[in-house]
């Protein structure tokens, strides 16, 4: 592979990246270094910060710590900004650690004592502060592997507890929930003796109390549907389609732009119920507001004519319309899609709309009954170009189904970014070893 299929490899999280550093570590290191000054990751929140991946990459090398200190500088310049970067760099040194990299822990100790510092430091509540509080906890999560780094941060938090009014019971959640059954339990002999200690299980049990009473004690909101809007309004409709027509009707007694424009917005999750005429002819509206209105609508429907319409549109302005097109896709389509969807410009900003376009076609897989033969030649074209690491495991589940994964996509989905595709390959591995010693 070229250096630049292995960067693309890397960016995307693709096994194959892997594979290659491992194969010729010393061609690739530039590259490795690169990878590791940055977070790779399209969606941290629901794909994770990929550390797995970019350590595994650092693994190839007998001498590691021109990679540590990439990260190690990084980590240091970042600020509370309610990012994920320092999220990701703390993983990262956390697994150096784990391998006995000193530096490693030294640089994350020092992080915590400069946001802690930080954090110790607000006298009122702001987003600052939150933003300084999240970022903290995701350090302390990277040091709390160990017994005695988590034993030191909860009496240093339960200290905290004790001097400042802004805490709050739900501070520093997930760092209690997420530690090992023991390392709390053990934790807690040692509370009595520690005012500090007291008053961190004290917060987590009174957290703990308040959200089993919330639990026991919940109803459902009692939800006004007069005072819902725009897509709040479309998702609710999509659950109670007896009100779907009534808000059709207003659409279509609405004359003024603006209110049609706002009319439409109770769509644009939900599909219209009526002949999409009308929406057809808004879709070319002189208004601005009306027509991109009119369009997100048109992308919820399936329908010859939005399928006609999106075609005859398509040329002039695909960023609008190669949804439409993708919604309505037909067998016949598929050929003449194929070129629009492999020609956009794929990036972490997803200015084309890829992200959406690529989740439409996944959705035809399974929420449209009535095209029987899905667009399985996407497939692969979704696989090797999305950055986002849950739609490549929906392509590659649906790959899966239908026999189209090679044996060399299979052992790259072992060291796939992404640990449900690497759970999965792993799951196909055993399986095919059972049959082969029948």
């Amino acid at each position: 592979m070229t250096e630049k299929q292995v960067k693309y490899a890397i960016q995307r999280g693709l096994g194959r990246g892997i594979l290659a550093v491992r194969e010729n570590p010393e061609r690739y290191r530039d590259l490795v270094l690169w990878a590791c000054g940055r977070n790779l990751a399209f969606d941290t929140q629901c794909e994770g910060a990929r550390t797995w991946y970019v350590y595994q990459l650092v693994c190839c090398y007998e001498d590691r710590a021109a990679f540590r200190d990439v990260i190690v500088e990084k980590l240091r310049r970042k600020r509370p900004d309610w990012g994920w970067d320092i999220c990701c760099f703390s993983e990262l040194l956390s697994l150096f650690a784990q391998d006995g990299d000193t530096a490693a822990e030294c640089a994350l100790w020092e992080k915590y004592a400069e946001l802690f510092a930080l954090l110790r430091g607000f006298r009122k509540h702001s987003w600052r502060r939150d933003a300084t509080r999240d970022e903290l906890e995701h350090v302390c999560l990277a040091l709390a592997w160990k017994e005695d780094n988590y034993h030191k941060i909860a009496a240093d938090l339960g200290a905290y507890y004790l001097e400042s009014k802004l805490c709050d019971n739900s501070d520093f959640a997930w760092l209690y929930e997420s530690r090992p059954r023991g390392f709390n339990s053990r934790l807690r002999k040692q509370a009595a003796r520690s005012p500090e200690l007291t008053a961190w299980f004290r917060a987590c049990d009174v957290r703990k109390r308040e959200a089993t009473e919330r639990q026991e004690n919940w109803q459902p909101p009692e939800i006004r549907v007069s005072e819902l809007k725009g897509r709040r309004l479309s998702l609710f409709l999509k659950h109670h389609p007896e009100l779907i027509k009534q808000y059709a009707e207003t659409y279509l007694s609405t004359a003024e732009p603006e209110a049609r424009a706002a009319a439409l917005e109770a769509f644009h999750a939900c599909p219209y119920p009526l002949n999409p005429t009308p929406i057809l002819a808004d879709a070319e509206s002189k208004d601005p507001a009306l027509r991109e209105s009119a369009i997100e609508a048109l992308s919820e429907i399936r329908h010859p004519a939005v399928r006609q319409f999106a075609w005859e549109h398509l040329e002039q302005s695909p960023e609008d319309w190669l949804p439409v097109a993708v919604k309505n896709c037909l067998p016949e389509d598929v050929s003449k899609l194929y070129p629009w969807i492999k020609k956009l410009h794929i990036d972490y900003t997803c200015k084309s709309n890829w992200h959406g376009i690529h989740l439409t076609v996944l959705h035809l897989f399974d929420r449209t009954p009535d095209l029987k033969n899905p667009p399985k030649s996407l497939l692969p074209l979704i696989y090797e170009t999305t950055l986002c690491s849950c739609c490549r495991e929906n392509a590659a589940r649906w790959m899966g189904r239908y026999h189209m994964l090679t044996p060399e996509m299979w052992e790259e989905q072992m060291y796939d970014s992404y640990d449900e595709i690497r759970a999965h390959a792993a799951l196909h591995a055993r399986r095919r070893e059972r049959k082969e010693v029948r």
